[in-house]
């Protein structure tokens, strides 16, 4: 019975438009346009200097955490590539924009509980020295998973004024600099918090403008 309750579940995901889009069910072996070969094709050009590999999730549905369980497969599969050493002559900087939307450490439902996604916390914790660097960006630290955060050797924060936030930024950083964020909520638009192992103590640094500015006002609601 338990076995054919979890076929019957298998079956309802294989069926829903977004899983078959994501995951290619009704795709064979043989098509073109696969995420592993498209990648092994940026990795293996000749000159990489400046060139993006750029991969969107805005079209990837929120439902039973199809974002974080896509994310956490692309992050296995560049980790199991770092450790066959794949970036050791040819490094890459891995980038995650809105990285709080991705990077949940647990995803649970009505069957399961507490299922690990902890892709980047291994490629955080081991895969410098493979040629693998992670950068993160999010605007709500508390989101992030402490292990990933703990092993980002730079900050760069802007104001944060939620006690949380602060508290997560704070137990990732050294002791040395844990002071220097009584700044951030006094920090203004453009200003931001340098902390790095590099440095030996933070700076308050200025953010130029950049030339093509981001829609991200809001919306007026009274006109």
């Amino acid at each position: 019975a338990n076995v054919r309750s979890l076929i019957s579940r298998v079956e309802h995901l294989r069926g829903q438009r977004e899983f078959k889009n994501i995951f290619g069910f009704n795709k064979q072996l043989s098509d073109t346009n696969e995420f592993n070969q498209e990648l092994e094709n940026f990795l293996n050009k000749e000159q990489i200097v400046q060139t993006l590999f750029i991969i969107s999730l805005k079209d990837a549905s929120f439902e039973k955490g199809l974002r974080e369980i896509l994310t956490n497969a692309i992050g296995n599969y560049l980790l199991e590539e770092a450790r066959q050493y794949k970036f050791k002559e040819k490094p890459i900087v891995l980038f995650i924009d809105e990285a709080h939307q991705f990077l949940k450490k647990t995803i649970a439902d009505d069957f399961f509980q507490d299922l690990e996604l902890d892709a980047f916390d291994k490629i955080a914790k081991e895969c410098r020295k493979h040629g693998l660097f992670l950068c993160i960006s999010t605007q709500t630290p508390r989101d992030i998973p402490v292990g990933t955060l703990s092993q980002m050797g730079t900050f760069i924060v802007h104001r944060l004024i939620n006690e949380a936030d602060r508290g997560v930024i704070e137990k990732a950083c050294s002791e040395g600099n844990k002071s220097s964020l009584a700044y951030l909520p006094t920090l203004q638009s453009g200003e931001a918090l340098l902390i790095s192992i590099e440095m030996p103590m933070p700076i308050i640094i200025k953010i130029k403008e950049p030339n093509i500015k981001p829609t991200s006002l809001t919306p007026k609601l009274f006109i």
